[in-house]
Formats: structure tokens, C-alpha cells, sequence
């Protein structure tokens, strides 16, 4: 369990380190600053990181009503872990957005969040009916 607990670490500590290198590179005033204010923040994010991929135990797959087949159940699956990638990928641009100061325009942003969109739901979907199919 101890090698896990330092996996754990290990993770948010890359995490933080690979935030703080990203802050870093695209700051165009401090980038010292803005690497260690980014460095930290992202450092709990990361342990609870790897915390998901090391620790936390895998749940059993939910019971299915008569009426769902498994597809509509891999597709409600990979629509909601969509959701909170596409937060994710909104947040992060926004970050970008903001520390650079640029202002690219509308169209550019929602069509990098509409093939984001379509990238994480083909693979979330893809890695679902891969799991099933391989057990």
C-alpha cells in the first residue's frame, strides 16, 4: 500500500511539475511566478489524480433495466465523462487565454471545443466497449 500511497505522489507531483512548465512557457510577464502559482494549485489536483488511477477501487458495472442494451449504456457513459472533459478543456483554454493575453477568435475557439467534444466521446466510448468486450 505504501507504493501506491508514493505513486499517488508521484502523479501529482508530475502533474504540478508539467502545469507549472506549461505556465512557464506561454507567461509573457513573471514566468517564475506564474509557474509556482500554477505549480501549486495544480499540485492537489494532481494527488486526487492519482488518487482516481491508483487507489480508488473499480465498481462493479450497474445492473441494466430491460430496456437499456449495453451500447445505450456505453454511449450514457461516455456522454457524461464528456461533460467533465469538456470543463476541463475549457478551463485550461481559458487559463491559456487569459495568461497570454491573446484574443483568438469565437469560431477558432468553438470549433477546437466541438472537435474536443467529438474526441472525447469517441474515446470514452471506444475504451468502454473495449473493457466490456475484453473481460
Amino acid at each position: 500500500m505504501t507504493l501506491k500511497w508514493i505513486s499517488v505522489a508521484a502523479v501529482g507531483l508530475a502533474t504540478a511539475s508539467a502545469t507549472a512548465l506549461l505556465a512557464w512557457l506561454v507567461s509573457p510577464a513573471a514566468p517564475g511566478v506564474a509557474a509556482v502559482v500554477f505549480g501549486f494549485t495544480a499540485l492537489p489536483f494532481g494527488a486526487m489524480l492519482g488518487w482516481i488511477l491508483i487507489i480508488a477501487p473499480v465498481t462493479a458495472d450497474q445492473t441494466y433495466t430491460s430496456g437499456d442494451s449495453i451500447e445505450s449504456h456505453w454511449t450514457t457513459a461516455a456522454s457524461c465523462g464528456t461533460a467533465t472533459d469538456l470543463v476541463t478543456v475549457l478551463g485550461l483554454t481559458l487559463a491559456v487565454v487569459a495568461i497570454t493575453r491573446v484574443d483568438p477568435p469565437a469560431t477558432l475557439l468553438l470549433t477546437g471545443l466541438l472537435l474536443a467534444a467529438f474526441a472525447s466521446f469517441t474515446g470514452r466510448y471506444a475504451f468502454a466497449r473495449y473493457r466490456a468486450l475484453s473481460e
